[in-house]
């Protein structure tokens, strides 16, 4: 097998195989690299997909789903809850299946798969690794970045990719079944005693199982997110069985950089994830399906326009979210409680089909005058 390839993606999540396989079609030559020896495996995400996030960019079939979501349930500190009927929002996934299933995607179109091939550096035009304990080296032409929040990629490339405590969220999630819920309805909760500068979820993958997890920053809280979830779980889902234990980051930051001169950062490697909601798995499809199309352009001596699209489709949504999330790290649980009873005003008990955060956000602040404080810089 050759070892010089056109285009080296460094990581098989979904931003690096919608990469590869956007890439693949074009007939450029792609390699893609996984660490692990089976992708999907281990999971660490909560799983959630919006459809409107991914529209245009990649259909969902019906075997990549644990579940189908026909709405959400809020849940505030002194017990509110608001039920937002939005039929079809998104998907629970089953990450093991969906994953394996983009990478397969890129293989079937001509990408080279190595898996149990952990990156260990980079020299000029070639990429060293450690493949199943041997250590190799491939070259390639362009390179697109896509391993994780843990990225060395881009520390590689010279980007500085460090996060400080305020820009990330920590995370702790359990799968946890024999629990009873509505499996068509996603429940986020906030909560200073549980989530402080955060929020909980409760994502079903069937009618007795569900993703049960917490995100809270490092900043706020007085507890690790173990412990909180920990405390969560024995009050509410005493009888569940912890079937798996999930731990991990977020980032909350947007790069300075996220590119050079023959290399892209895609996904959490490249801080995509929604600052606000912490939301990765869409901007990952979607950084990863721009980057595949623009190293393509790049490939054939043509110009490429990966941060002017970039900035369209993802960045401006994220900057504004983290600007939002800046407010939300203000506010305590009595401006939650007010949030609540503005937002049960705003929706009205009425089926949606989308939620325009910024026409909601502007409502909120512009109904208190505390929040229009607080958030005043936002809208002016």
């Amino acid at each position: 097998m050759s070892t010089n390839f056109d285009l080296i993606v460094i990581g098989a999540g979904p931003a690096g195989s919608a990469a590869a396989f956007t890439a693949a079609q074009e007939g450029i030559s792609v390699l893609l690299l996984e660490e692990h020896a089976e992708i999907g495996i281990p999971v660490v995400c909560a799983e959630a997909l919006s459809r409107s996030t991914i529209e245009g960019y990649i259909e969902i079939k019906p075997e990549w789903i644990s579940h189908e979501l026909s709405g959400s349930i809020l849940r505030g500190p002194i017990g509110e809850t608001l039920r937002i009927e939005y039929p079809h929002v998104g998907w629970v996934l089953n990450r093991k299946v969906f994953d394996k299933a983009l990478a397969s995607m890129a293989q079937a179109h001509g990408a080279v798969i190595k898996r149990l091939t952990k990156a260990i550096g980079i020299e000029e035009n070639k990429v060293i690794v450690n493949e199943d304990g041997i250590q190799k080296t491939y070259s390639f032409k362009f390179l697109i970045g896509a391993d994780g929040v843990a990225s060395n990629v881009g520390k590689w490339m010279g980007i500085d990719t460090r996060l400080a405590l305020h820009e990330i969220m920590v995370c702790a999630q359990y799968v946890i079944s024999n629990i009873t819920l509505d499996p068509y309805y996603a429940t986020l909760m906030i909560d200073e005693e549980y989530t402080p500068g955060g929020y909980a979820w409760i994502f079903p993958k069937s009618r007795n199982a569900a993703n049960i997890g917490l995100g809270i920053s490092p900043m706020k809280a007085k507890k690790s997110a173990r412990h909180l979830l920990d405390q969560w779980v024995k009050t509410e889902f005493a009888h569940g069985f912890i079937k798996k234990k999930i731990f991990g980051g977020v980032p909350a930051k947007i790069l300075k950089q996220f590119s050079g001169k023959n290399f892209f950062l895609v996904g959490d490697a490249a801080r995509f994830a929604d600052p606000l909601s912490g939301a990765g798995i869409a901007n990952g499809i979607k950084s990863g399906v721009l980057a595949g199309r623009n190293a393509v352009l790049w490939l054939k001596g043509k110009k490429h326009y990966f941060e002017a699209e970039m900035k369209k489709e993802i960045l401006n949504e994220i900057k504004f979210h983290e600007r939002v999330r800046n407010i939300y790290m203000k506010l305590s649980n009595n401006e939650y409680s007010e949030i609540f009873k503005i937002g049960k005003k705003f929706f009205n008990g009425e089926k949606i089909d989308d939620i325009n955060t910024h026409l909601l956000v502007k409502h909120l602040l512009l109904s208190s005058p505390r929040l229009l404080r607080i958030g005043f810089n936002l809208l002016f």
